[in-house]
């Protein structure tokens, strides 16, 4: 294997709490990896300097048999990143559709209660748990130069090298660049799939219109907890005031924050499953149009009913990413409103990372057209 890439995928604010500890890890491993392969290793690390999916996603698009790994660092902030979550879904789904999931090593930093529930609400949690993680929560404070830290990450690139030779094994039965625009025989046609999506993409245009209406009454909640504050003018009662205020706001907020969360979850699973139907739809609209000319007037239809889907999603969850920036200080008000206001926040995660799947699906279809006329299907 040649030119291959290691991904590390990471909080920087958790790297600056443990003074640079997570990089370097990422950086030992790669050195050990390559004493044991005798082959280099380009490190995607700095997410200051990348753009999410300007660089590497193009790549990962193409094949994933270039790749040694990719390593998401989980702590309970990573579950919380927008760009570490789009990270590990989206490398995490290619690596289960190519059947080389080994390639996914997630490191548990600090342990995340989630983790251990039999069914976690947040789904990259789910999805996270259906991974073997290498568990670093003790090994994180060894000393860099110590025996215990170097014989452990001998052990974990050790790991990521077996995890190659897997891949390569697979890679040997399975031509992973025509995987998804050549599904088995046995999978639907085109034009079935496209009567599978007419039924599925209008649930998700539902919790798509549902979610707007709790997210109005969030807003009016929060907008009627700021007039009280504002309202209060009496400087020797000010504390009280506001912890009266927060814990009634945190009150009003605990069910719309459920039900943000639950529906965010539905559409995530909704998003999931039309996502590889859609693509392999738009995949395979140039040749089924150059065969059956007549069809080419669904795709196109098709095609346009995505594109006015995205277009729609990119208003409503444009406030909504919008809204997430907002609640993080809004958190350290008061205990009481820290729970229902992370509740919310990784409700709101869930529709923005689906926000960025969609996109690809218009970035495809932009790529397949135009589909070939009527004359030149003759």
């Amino acid at each position: 294997m040649t030119a291959i890439d290691g991904f590390w995928s990471y909080v920087h604010a958790d790297d600056d709490a443990e003074s640079g500890r997570m990089a370097q890890l990422a950086r030992d491993v790669v050195a050990q990896f390559e004493m044991l392969t005798g082959e280099s290793i380009s490190l995607f690390l700095d997410r200051d300097r990348l753009q999410w999916g300007d660089d590497w996603r193009p790549k990962v698009d193409a094949s994933l048999s270039s790749i040694a790994f990719f390593v998401p660092v989980i702590t309970p902030r990573y579950f919380m990143s927008e760009e570490c979550r789009r990270e590990l879904n989206y490398f995490a789904r290619q690596a289960q559709r190519l059947g080389i999931e080994e390639l996914v090593l997630p490191v548990l930093w600090i342990d995340v209660p989630g983790l251990h529930e039999d069914e976690p609400t947040d789904e990259l949690l789910a999805l996270v748990k259906r991974f073997q993680w290498s568990d670093w929560t003790t090994l994180r404070f060894s000393d860099l130069g110590s025996g215990e830290y170097r014989k452990a990450v001998a052990e974990l690139a050790a790991r990521l090298v077996q995890a190659n030779s897997a891949a390569e094994a697979a890679a040997k039965t399975l031509d992973i660049d025509k995987v998804e625009a050549e599904p088995d025989d046995d999978d639907l046609g085109a034009l079935d799939k496209l009567g599978v999506m007419e039924e599925s993409l209008p649930q998700m245009t539902a919790i798509l219109n549902q979610v707007g209406g709790v997210i109005e009454e969030i807003g009016l909640a929060m907008q009627g907890a700021t007039g009280e504050i504002e309202a209060n003018t009496n400087p020797s009662a000010a504390l009280g005031t506001r912890l009266r205020i927060a814990r009634k706001l945190a009150g009003e907020l605990a069910t719309p924050a459920t039900s943000i969360r639950s529906l965010g979850n539905d559409f995530s699973s909704s998003l999931n499953d039309v996502d590889e139907g859609v693509r392999i739809i738009i995949a395979r609209a140039p040749e089924e149009v150059r065969d059956n000319p007549q069809s080419r007037t669904e795709f196109e239809g098709f095609f346009d009913a995505i594109r006015g889907m995205v277009a729609q999603s990119e208003v409503g969850l444009g406030a909504v990413a919008n809204m997430i920036a907002q609640l993080e200080p809004i958190e350290k008000m008061s205990r009481d409103l820290r729970q229902p206001l992370r509740t919310l926040r990784e409700g709101l995660t869930l529709f923005v990372d689906g926000l960025t799947v969609m996109r690809g699906w218009v970035s495809l279809i932009d790529a397949a057209e135009p589909l070939p006329s009527a004359d030149a299907a003759s």
